[in-house]
């Protein structure tokens, strides 16, 4: 990693002016492009920041011919050197290229591994609250999820507490590290009990370790395939370029399998989905200059991102009825905001329709059952969208006061129903006035 010095020229990058919500409304459908103009959106985990100009570069050479030919189903063969390579220097993972298995982005990794895994009937289980994907992989296979709740206001996970979740029909053990949305990095301890665990149960982990790189010093950030151990252990670990180089649309994940054997079974199953075809040319360019190239502009994106967690916590933590912990990795916040009277969404709803702030409310539907009574906020962005997007929800959180709490109690049903769109015309005026979001500000 750079000494922090080394990475001041980089700093630029990341200045509020890099931000142009004009262009990422076109560009980022999911996240700018989601809302009206006058909304701040703090919601996809995903960056605001152009990613490594080495990425773009290598992109725009490898179309500059014109040709889009077929991409083999196994991927580049440079590229998954360049991944296992990474995964040697960096996480302690002894990978050979024939154990590296590229996929279409971390999601149709995570997919691929559970149906290779899991079928009908079997039970899998997983971190409570944890990101969506997780449940919707397991629900596809025709399996059941069975959830292990982590301490939230600490993020820890109990490792006796997993094992006493094994029955028979248990096929797979899926850890999210770092964590999305706790913004845990577990301990080695941890980690070295649970990978036990699977070892005397014979079960196989999925590691989705794709948040690996955004790990804030003095944490440090363990892979279990890494760990020295002589119980048998199948460890499926996942990893992509999306968190660490800006690069979600780029589609380009891996899965690291515990042989050669198992590499090849599980690139079978990437092409019974159809994953193994979607691979492209040219998004194979752009990893293999990002995994080469990037490093740098990581350095610099790290430096920026403890800033803007730091600042955002202190934020959250002065607003009435808000309570936030520091993580240790992710770009992702998860204000516990119970004390407001407001449920999850009935939160996110009052944010969006009184702030002009996006969330994500902590529901079932996207984190389980232990994400009730939190918000997600990403912060993945410049200081200046952090600013106002926190003055907003911090002038419309002081308005849940004690003596305002029936009658927001019997409008919490209003507010899950106002549309992004409803907000009056004279106060949708101001807040342009008051912010120029298409200028970048």
């Amino acid at each position: 990693m750079l000494l922090r010095g080394a990475t001041r020229s980089l700093r630029s990058l990341f200045d509020d002016a890099r931000v142009r919500p004009d262009l990422l409304r076109d560009q980022s459908p999911i996240r700018w492009g989601a809302y009206p103009s006058d909304v701040i959106p703090l919601t996809a985990a995903e960056s605001d920041f152009p990613g490594p100009q080495a990425v773009r570069d290598a992109i725009i050479l490898s179309l500059a011919e014109g040709y889009f030919p077929y991409a083999s189903p196994a991927g580049l063969g440079e590229l998954r050197e360049a991944f296992a390579d990474v995964a040697k220097a960096r996480y302690g993972i002894s990978a050979t290229p024939d154990r590296v298995v590229l996929a279409p982005g971390t999601a149709a990794a995570l997919w691929g591994v559970v149906h290779l895994l899991c079928g009908e009937g079997d039970e899998c289980i997983l971190l409570d609250p944890v990101d969506l994907l997780f449940g919707q992989a397991i629900d596809a296979a025709g399996a059941r999820r069975v959830y292990c709740p982590l301490d939230k206001p600490t993020g820890r996970l109990d490792p006796d507490r997993l094992a006493s979740l094994i029955t028979p029909r248990t096929a797979l053990i899926c850890l999210c590290n770092p964590h999305n949305p706790l913004g845990t990095v577990f301990s080695e301890e941890t980690l070295r009990a649970v990978a036990e665990t699977a070892g005397r149960h014979g079960l196989p982990v999925l590691s989705d370790e794709v948040w690996n790189e955004i790990v804030y010093p003095p944490a440090a950030h363990v892979s279990m395939a890494g760990l020295d151990m002589t119980s048998s252990r199948r460890i499926y670990t996942l990893t992509g370029l999306s968190k660490t180089f800006a690069l979600p649309g780029l589609r380009m994940g891996c899965v690291i399998a515990p042989n050669a054997r198992e590499a090849v079974t599980l690139q079978l199953t990437f092409q019974r989905l159809g994953g193994a075809y979607s691979l492209t040319p040219f998004a194979q360019a752009g990893a293999l200059a990002a995994l080469r190239h990037g490093w740098p502009w990581r350095d610099a994106f790290l430096e920026h991102l403890q800033e803007m967690r730091d600042y955002c916590v202190e934020r959250l933590n002065g607003m009435p009825g808000v309570s936030c912990s520091r993580p240790d990795g992710t770009f992702v916040l998860f204000p516990d905001t119970s004390s407001s009277g407001l449920d999850s969404r009935a939160m996110a709803e009052f944010l969006l329709a009184e702030a002009r702030v996006a969330v994500v409310a902590g529901t079932t539907e996207w984190f389980g059952p232990a994400a009730e009574g939190n918000i997600r906020i990403s912060y993945a962005t410049s200081r200046g969208v952090l600013e106002e997007a926190l003055n907003r929800m911090e002038r419309a959180v002081e308005r849940l006061s004690v003596a305002d709490q029936p009658r927001l109690s019997a409008a919490q049903p209003r507010l899950q129903r106002v549309p992004p769109a409803r907000a009056p015309a004279a106060k949708r005026a101001r807040r342009r006035r008051n912010w120029a979001l298409g200028s970048g500000a």
